[in-house]
């Protein structure tokens, strides 16, 4: 039986030769048409071989990604992010001195922000998926599929753990087409101010933050090389996840619902110049929000925002436009790179940063009105690889409250409608951050796929009252403001200063 088998099968392997031998596959238009060649027989010679068909393009796939653990001790609370490990900025104090009129009390309670902590954790571990290797549109195509389990959303009250630590979060999902000059990105990806070959790389998961814009956006990005050194990218996004937006919740919704709802894609656009030795950079990115979608008015006055008979909803459609200007160098050599980075803008509270708008209702009309509050930020780090297993850094970083480009009258603003949506702003309180500085020097330790890193981190933050909200010798409030630190003792200042320590280990696949 196991003969009769294998006699079936050599002779079907021997049809399917003579088959194989005897007809052709389809081939591309030649530029000339070949003679015709004779009729096949049983003793002709088989048909002349033609040009060899290239294989299909084989897809190739890598995993890669990292296990990392963080330990942290911070000697004070701070605005911080899942688990404490991403800490943004030292918490102002809860007990200033009492004001009254022009005088000032001592406040006897203690400051329950002056408390320190002891974390850990391994949320930052990351896996991702790459793939290239095919060709679309006459181009190269690739793409990119990553993960970690940083989660998305704090817990009650910034508490560590009760939140979405530990769970999924999607950073980036994109696909790519090279051409010779020009590369088309789609999906999600880092924000137009992150920059992949300039950021920082500190121990602590703050990545420069709050003075490197930090977030990940859906987004079709276009890069143009003109030469082997110059390029120009464009591109436009949406907002960020909704965990970064403004605090307090627009009318309209989280930022990603106000920037739906102002029907208008944010842009950004750069134009770099790179080498082996220098990479530099300048840009400019714009955004647009609708807080507000809809308002009651009166039929007969034409007045915003009465209550009851006769007011009407109204759909409202008052759009606010943020502009931010970005420039960076990145210097290399074989024993150290140096990089710079700053910012100037309006528009930094979806990447993690500081700021945010104001608004209030128009003493006239009852209308919705919106002002951006201005921030000068500014980094620089500068590491040492003259070795390549131990490499100390120095990370520094400033930046300032600009405030409000044109102050704003209180005899304008109708009642208490005066708000600000941001952060390290707050109205209810009346206090706002001055300017913040963080000197974090760091040694990086590399062992084959291994890297342990130990960095001390000085951060400090400048608080004091907000201006218009504290009066002058006489006791008068001044007619404007601007959301900047008032100045003088009435004003309470406070520097909130916090000490870091974070070891991490890091083993990369």
């Amino acid at each position: 039986m196991k003969k009769t088998i294998l006699s079936l099968l050599g002779l079907l392997i021997a049809s399917a030769s003579t088959i194989g031998q005897t007809t052709t596959a389809p081939q591309p238009p030649a530029p000339a048409a070949p003679a015709p060649a004779a009729p096949a027989t049983a003793a002709s010679t088989p048909t002349p071989a033609t040009a060899p068909v290239a294989p299909p393009a084989e897809q190739k796939v890598t995993v890669y990604g990292f296990v990392r653990n963080d330990m942290y001790f911070n000697t004070r609370r701070n605005l911080d992010l899942r688990d404490g490990v991403l800490g943004v900025y030292p918490l102002d104090a809860t007990n200033l001195p009492i004001r009254t009129g022009t005088s000032l009390t001592n406040n006897l309670n203690e400051d329950i922000n002056a408390v320190p902590q002891l974390g850990y954790s391994a949320i930052i571990t990351r896996l991702g998926v790459r793939f290239a290797g095919i060709t679309a549109f006459g181009a190269k195509a690739n793409g990119m599929l990553e993960t970690d389990f940083f989660g998305i959303t704090n817990g009650v009250a910034g508490t560590s753990g009760g939140g979405t630590e530990n769970l999924l979060r999607l950073r980036h999902a994109y696909v790519a087409l090279d051409w010779e000059k020009t590369q088309l990105l789609v999906g999600q990806y880092w924000n137009p101010n992150f920059i992949l070959k300039c950021f920082p790389g500190t121990a602590h998961f703050a990545t420069g933050i709050p003075f490197n814009p930090f977030s990940f956006l859906p987004q079709v990005r276009l890069t143009h090389k003109f030469n082997k050194t110059v390029s120009l990218m464009g591109m436009i996004f949406g907002y960020d996840l909704a965990g970064f937006s403004p605090a307090g919740a627009f009318q309209s919704g989280t930022g990603v619902d106000a920037q739906k709802f102002s029907t208008t894609p944010s842009f950004a656009i750069q134009l770099a110049h790179e080498n082996k030795k220098v990479l530099a950079s300048v840009g400019i990115e714009g955004n647009t929000l609708r807080p507000r979608i809809n308002d009651t008015r009166n039929p007969t006055t034409g007045i915003f925002g009465g209550i009851g008979a006769p007011n009407v909803v109204k759909n409202i459609n008052t759009n606010i436009f943020a502009l931010n200007l970005l420039a960076f160098v990145k210097l290399t050599s074989d024993k150290v790179t140096l990089k710079a980075y700053t910012n100037y803008g309006q528009s930094y509270t979806q990447y993690v940063g500081l700021g945010g708008l104001a608004e209030y209702r128009d003493a006239a009309t009852g209308a919705w009105q919106y002002a951006n509050q201005n921030q000068f930020n500014i980094w620089s780090e500068l590491i040492s690889t003259k070795s390549k297993k131990y490499q100390p850094a120095l990370f520094v970083g400033y930046l300032q409250n600009m405030g409000l480009s044109n102050p704003i009258n209180r005899a304008n603003v109708l009642g208490t409608s005066l708000s600000f949506l941001g952060r390290g702003i707050n109205t209810a309180s009346s206090r706002t951050f001055d300017n913040m500085l963080r000197i974090a020097p760091r040694l990086d330790i590399y062992s084959g796929k291994i890297k342990v890193a130990f960095e001390y981190e000085f951060t400090t933050m400048k608080w004091a009252d907000i201006d218009g909200t504290v009066p002058d010798a006489s006791g008068n409030l001044p007619a404007n403001t601007s959301f900047k630190p008032a100045t003088g003792a009435l004003a309470r200042p406070f520097n909130a200063i916090n000490h870091r320590f974070d070891s991490v280990v890091t083993y990369n696949f």
